[in-house]
Order: C-alpha cells, then structure tokens, then sequence
C-alpha cells in the first residue's frame, strides 16, 4: 500500500519544496498533485493514504470548501490544512464549517505551517484508529477520454462526437459524450439536435445523482450513446473545476466510456477534465500555426503535471497538400502522431446531415482512421490502482515529523 502522509495540493509544483522546507524533510518526502480534482481523485481511486493535504494559495477558495466537503464524505480520516499568502476576506469560519482543519498566513513565517500540519497527522493518525478505513470505492470506472485544441477549427468536436460514436458502436456498451464548451458548445449539432438541460443542473448530478436521475438528464444520440450538453450562453459562469470534477467521476460511474468535447481554455474546467482522463487527444490541423498551438498545449500541459502517456496526437486533414506533414511535426516537435485523419468532402456532408461520418459512411477512410483510435481505447487496460496520480515522487517514509 502506498504510504503519503502529507500531499501538496496546487500549482505551482515549487509550493511542494517550500512545504517540505517548512517541515525540514526532504521534497521525496512530500506528494504533490496539480489540483484538487486530482487530490479526490487519489482519495477514491487508489491506494495512496493521505494524512493530510495541504492547499496551495493558489487554489481557489470554492474548490478548497468543495474539496472539504467531498474529504468529509470519502475520506474523513484525511485532514486539510489551507494555506493562504493574503488575509482571507472573512471567510474562516465557512472554512471550519466545511471540515478545514486549518488555515495557515504565510505572511507570519513556516513555523505556523510546520505546527498546523503535525497537528493534522495527530489528528487524521488518532481518528485512522479508532474508525478504520472508511473510504469507498466506486463500483464501476469507466474510462474518460478528454479532447482538446486551444486553437479554433482543426476538428476538436468533429473528433470528440465521432469518437464517442465510434466507442459506442464498437463496445455495445453505454457511452456518454459531454460538451464542456459551455460558451458555445456544438456537440449536438453533429448529430442533428439541440440541448435543452441548464449547465447549473447538469453539474449539480456530480452531488450524488443515483443513475435513474442521470439517465433522466441525458439525451439518447444513438444506440449505447448518450449526450450531456446545455444550451449555450456565452454569459453564464463556467462552472468551477472542483464541480466539474464531481461531474466527471458521476459519468464515469455509470458509463463505460465518456468522451469529454473540453474547453479550448486552459481554464480549472478544463484542467479538471485532463486530472480525472485516461487519454487525452490533442487535436491539430496540418499548419503552422496549428502546429504551434498543439506544441505548447503539450508544453503547458506537462508542465503542470501531467504524465506524457496520457496524450495523444491526433492530426486531422492529415492529407493536405500545404507543405507541412506528419513527419515533420514528429520531427520537430519529436512527438510520434497517434492518429491521422484525411481529409474528406464527407465531414461537411453528415454533419449537415446531423450524423457522424463513423455511423453515416462507416467504410470511408475517415471513419477507418476514427474507428482505429476507438477500437485502441476499447482495448486498453485501466490503470491499476495506485498507479493514478500521485507526483512525481510516490514513496515517502511513514514517520511524524520531528523538529531536529
């Protein structure tokens, strides 16, 4: 079983050393995660035993009360501490309320963070023996698969709806396509519908809808294939990622398969969707300013954490004749193209037919190349557990920390 007692939670990955300097242990000794949907993550889907978390400044103070809350749920042997580098604006006692143990000031010196953390693994140490291991499991996991382009027009919905199409047809199996683009999202389009649910009440399914009530809120696509999408409005407030977390791991329990059309932002509902997805397909057409945007998505992407193998490249018009090809974006970028996708009148055609090419022309070789990319995610294993997301180091000594 892996042993973690202390878990950075936040960006950037330097809160991580300056916790462990505060402690006066070493950095291996300390875990660290880019955000709190990957801390509830690592709480339900692994073996990881986290003590206590730590919140960076940088996370927000809804997604920390969020985080609270689930803790007090899934975990309620798990302490966590905030830590803040500015006065709170009031807001201390929703934080107790909600099960924070601590909120540490910054501004008053490390000797406050190191004191509020051991008292924390007392804490979580002393409640662990006398309730036992009380977090559940999920039944069931499905598998996410988040797409994603931060640039406009290289195919990120034409992907994500034929994709989600392809898996249901191949799997016979319950699959669920969300359209997370909640300015303008166009998921329904391409199978010849318009939503009709509030982004508010989709969201609100992550707070513990049993299936009935999801499958209510769904819209049936096709055979095995479902829709999550609300109707558009550039004005509402996207929903916060602690939430859209919680969303996420409610679909993944009651689908096989979810195929998330993510936000072309890095924004915290896009970065839930990449901390709870298997896979994670980048979309880029062949130019060179689309080539651009997918090699410092690539870079962002790692940069906060998350591990290379969770990617893939996919190239769609892969067949243009501009000069640019495949081989030249791998070598470039040295990156290996998962998936190329040839150009065809046909992407137009079935989506003014409201149908994806997959299930309208399945033996093009548009849908060929679609068809592929599914049948690979069909056949892959989930990670075992313990193996989620835990970074980047995973084995620490179990010990309380000691001054001198």
């Amino acid at each position: 079983m892996i042993q973690q007692q202390v878990i950075a939670v936040g960006t950037p990955q330097s809160f991580r050393t300056a916790l462990a300097r505060s402690l006066e242990v070493e950095p291996d000794e300390v875990g660290w995660v880019q955000s709190v949907t990957a801390a509830e993550e690592i709480l339900v889907e692994t073996d990881t035993v986290a003590h206590v978390l730590v919140l960076s400044p940088e996370v927000k103070e809804p997604d920390a009360l969020g985080l609270a809350e689930f803790v007090g749920r899934a975990a309620p042997m798990t302490a966590i501490v905030m830590v803040r580098d500015k006065a709170w604006n009031g807001l201390l006692p929703a934080a107790m309320r909600a099960g924070i143990r601590d909120v540490v000031d910054l501004t008053q010196g490390s000797e406050e963070l190191r004191d509020a953390v051991e008292r924390a693994i007392l804490w979580a140490e002393n409640v662990s023996q006398l309730r036992g291991q009380l977090a559940a499991k999920p039944k069931q996991r499905g598998t996410v698969i988040s797409v994603f382009a931060s640039k406009g027009g290289v195919g990120k919905t034409f992907l994500t709806t034929n994709l989600a199409a392809a898996l249901a047809d191949i799997s016979k199996q319950d699959t669920a396509v969300a359209d997370l683009d909640v300015d303008m999202g166009d998921v329904f389009s391409y199978f010849g519908r318009e939503p009709t649910k509030a982004m508010y009440d989709l969201i609100s399914l992550g707070e513990g809808a049993d299936r009935e009530t999801v499958f209510a809120n769904a819209t049936k696509l096709e055979e095995h294939l479902w829709g999550f999408g609300a109707v558009p409005d550039p004005s509402v407030q996207p929903p916060g990622g602690e939430a859209v977390g919680k969303y996420l791991r409610m679909l993944r329990t009651n689908f096989a398969y979810v195929v998330v059309d993510a936000s072309a932002d890095y924004t915290d509902l896009a970065l839930a969707c990449f901390d709870l997805s298997d896979a994670i397909c980048l979309v880029t057409a062949l130019d060179v300013v689309g080539v651009k945007h997918l090699s410092k998505a690539l870079e962002t992407l790692l940069t906060i954490g998350l591990p290379r193998e969770r990617f893939r490249i996919v190239l769609n018009r892969a067949d243009s004749r501009v000069g640019l090809d495949a081989a030249d974006v791998e070598r470039v970028m040295k990156i290996q193209v998962d998936t190329m996708i040839p150009s065809s009148r046909l992407v137009p055609t079935c989506l003014n037919k409201g149908r994806p090419v997959v299930l309208e022309e399945p033996g093009s070789e548009v849908s060929d190349s679609i068809r592929r990319l599914a049948t690979r995610f069909v056949g892959s294993p989930k990670p075992r557990e313990g193996e989620l997301m835990l970074m980047p180091s995973q084995q620490g000594r179990r010990k309380l920390f000691k001054r001198g």
